[in-house]
C-alpha cells in the first residue's frame, strides 16, 4: 500500500498543479455572480477525474491479471511516461514559437456568461478531453488497477487521489463561498501569473511525472 501511495501522490499533485482548470475556475470566480458557475465547474472537474480514473482502474485490473500482468502494467507506465515527456517538450517548443504573452482560449473568455449547467460541462471536459489531463488520469487509473487491491482499499485510493487532484479547483471555490469579495481580490494576481507562465508550469509538471513513470516502467520490465 505504501508503494501505491508513493506512486499515486505525485500523479495527483501533478493533476492539481495543472494550470488550465485553475485559470478557468478563477475566471469564473472573478466573473459577475460567479457563485453558481464556480460550484458547477468544480463539480464537473471532480466528476471527470473520478470517473476517468475509476474506468481506467477497472480496465487495468482486468488487463494485468495473471502471469505477466506486472510486465503489462510496467509497459503501460513506460508508454505513458514517454507520452508525458513528449507533451512537455511540445509545450516548450510551442512557447518558444509564440514569444508573445499567451491569450486565453475563446471558451475561457466565454466563462463570464455561462449558465451553471454549461459551466459544469466545461469543468468536466477540461479534465475528460484535454490530452494532458487525460494522460495523467489514465496513469493514475493504471497505478490503482494494477495494484489489485480489495474493493475498499481501491475505493479509498481513488477518492484520495481525486481529493488531492482537484483541491486547487475546489479550495478556491470553497474559499470564495465562505469569504466572498476578499478572496476575489487575492485571486486576480494568481490568475494573471498562471496565464503568463502556463506553458512553463505544465511542461515542468509533465516532464517530472513522465520521467518518474519511465523509471517505474523500466524497473518493472
Amino acid at each position: 500500500m505504501f508503494e501505491l501511495i508513493a506512486e499515486l501522490v505525485p500523479l495527483a499533485m501533478g493533476m492539481a498543479a495543472s494550470p488550465l482548470p485553475l485559470i478557468a475556475v478563477l475566471l469564473v470566480i472573478l466573473s459577475p455572480d460567479g457563485r453558481g458557475r464556480s460550484v458547477a465547474f468544480a463539480v464537473g472537474r471532480v466528476a471527470a477525474v473520478l470517473l476517468t480514473v475509476a474506468a481506467v482502474a477497472a480496465l487495468s485490473d482486468t488487463a494485468t491479471q495473471g502471469a505477466g500482468g506486472s510486465r503489462v502494467g510496467a509497459a503501460i507506465r513506460l508508454v505513458l511516461g514517454v507520452l508525458l515527456v513528449v507533451l512537455a517538450l511540445t509545450k516548450l517548443r510551442s512557447r518558444r514559437r509564440n514569444a508573445a504573452e499567451p491569450k486565453s482560449p475563446a471558451w475561457m473568455q466565454a466563462l463570464d456568461g455561462m449558465k451553471p449547467a454549461k459551466a459544469l460541462r466545461t469543468g468536466f471536459l477540461v479534465s475528460a478531453v484535454n490530452p494532458k489531463e487525460l494522460v495523467l488520469g489514465i496513469a493514475a487509473g493504471v497505478v490503482i488497477g494494477s495494484a489489485h487491491l480489495p474493493a475498499g482499499r481501491a475505493t479509498a485510493a481513488l477518492l484520495g487521489y481525486t481529493a488531492i487532484a482537484t483541491v486547487t479547483v475546489v479550495a478556491p471555490v470553497a474559499a470564495y463561498l465562505l469569504f466572498g469579495a476578499p478572496v476575489r481580490q487575492a485571486l486576480e494576481p494568481v490568475r494573471a501569473w498562471l496565464v503568463r507562465y502556463y506553458d512553463i508550469i505544465i511542461a515542468a509538471v509533465l516532464a517530472i511525472i513522465g520521467a518518474v513513470m519511465i523509471g517505474k516502467g523500466l524497473a518493472g520490465l
